[in-house]
């Protein structure tokens, strides 16, 4: 079967995006291929119309975040353990000993946010951002923020208690927001 020369090329350009994507949930590496090669082949099956009025950026990474809650499900058993998760001393970093505070990485007044969170550099310091977080971290909030699941769905999937999850959350914004900081918002004047 022929793929369109757009859908074609479209394939190839996203290829890369999904892959890091699915890496953050799923591993060993050729078990996040498979997943990024469904979703590809999805499309194969779609009415070109309907493709060619759809945002396919949207469509196939709603499509990927789909095949990975899939294999999440099968693969995570309640036994595993997140304590690495909160082995770091992020709150001594970011907070002094009354719970102030640092100086210097507080956040900062955002001017405009709205226009600056629609550009593509944003979105790529965003990405770069969660890939820093520690591996079941970054699941944690990739599945929260990204696959849009529920506390709960993200609970049952990785075997997490409703305290480890809200404390990986609060460790990913808190360390997300910090990358943001210093890699995007720091340098932007109003």
């Amino acid at each position: 079967m022929n793929l369109s020369p757009s859908v074609a090329q479209w394939a190839r350009e996203w290829r890369g995006p999904m892959l890091r994507f699915a890496l953050l949930h799923i591993q060993p590496r050729e078990e996040a291929e498979d997943a990024v090669q469904d979703a590809l082949a999805a499309i194969l099956g779609t009415d070109p119309a309907t493709l060619a009025q759809t945002d396919l950026k949207r469509y196939l990474f709603g499509i990927l975040k789909h095949k990975i809650t899939d294999r999440l499900r099968g693969k995570y058993r309640p036994e595993v353990g997140y304590s690495e998760a909160f082995a770091d001393d992020l709150d001594n970093v970011l907070f002094n000993a009354r719970g102030h505070w640092v100086d210097g990485v507080a956040p900062s007044v955002w001017r405009t946010p709205e226009d600056q969170l629609h550009t593509d550099q944003f979105f790529a310091v965003v990405d770069i951002c969660v890939q820093k977080l520690p591996p079941k971290t970054a699941r944690v909030f990739s599945m929260k923020e990204f696959l849009e699941c529920d506390a709960d769905e993200v609970c049952d999937t990785l075997g997490l208690s409703k305290a480890d999850y809200w404390q990986c959350m609060s460790r990913a914004r808190k360390q997300i927001q910090l990358c943001l900081h210093q890699n995007w918002f720091e340098g932007v004047t109003p």
